[in-house]
């Protein structure tokens, strides 16, 4: 073979083995766009036995509202947001305490949402009055603010929940901590 030959092979090997590979790739995420497409679409479907639209329409609110079980999912989450929001407040993790403190104001807003005749107390106790102190304090990232302000959360939580026939609960200060998070 002549010396001229060897380039223009080597070139045409190159060329072919560069084609070979964007085709590949360009296989490759062909496939995986097709898969992810055909797993959302698969999920946007729903169940042949959901619950919800074997219910005749008029029936569906207040099956979602059975769901939601009056106002006890509500305090739940606000009951992990106090935690966290705590846990975010002691540990100087202020953007997380801040987070958390949103988080809680959205909860409970929107549980006030599906039952209104807690608003008074809500915003008497909580809403107008301790919760944005609290978030004062993890604004100004003082723990001994924070602390003090937790301190009167608390009793706004107990002195709402005694104002709605709930005397019976009591918010301490949490001892557990519920999400493994790094400390700064």
């Amino acid at each position: 073979m002549t010396r001229t030959k060897r380039p223009v092979r080597r070139s045409i090997l190159m060329a072919l083995s560069a084609a070979a590979l964007l085709a590949t790739g360009a296989a490759a995420s062909w496939t995986l766009a097709t898969a992810q497409m055909h797993q959302h679409q698969h999920g946007a479907e729903a169940p042949k036995d959901n619950w919800l639209v074997r219910l005749a329409p008029d029936a569906r609110t207040e099956a979602i509202q059975r769901q939601f079980r009056g106002f006890e999912t509500t305090m739940a989450e606000v009951a992990y947001r106090y935690t966290e929001m705590y846990w975010g407040g002691v540990d100087g993790n202020w953007d997380y305490a801040a987070h958390m403190h949103e988080e809680l104001r959205k909860a409970l807003e929107l549980g006030l949402e599906r039952r209104p005749q807690y608003r008074q107390s809500a915003e008497a106790f909580l809403l107008k009055t301790t919760l944005p102190q609290v978030g004062d304090a993890i604004n100004k990232k003082d723990p001994a603010l924070f602390k003090q302000r937790i301190d009167s959360l608390r009793a706004g939580c107990t002195s709402c929940h005694a104002a709605e026939k709930h005397g019976f609960i009591k918010i301490a200060l949490p001892t557990v901590r519920r999400n493994p998070l790094e400390k700064p």
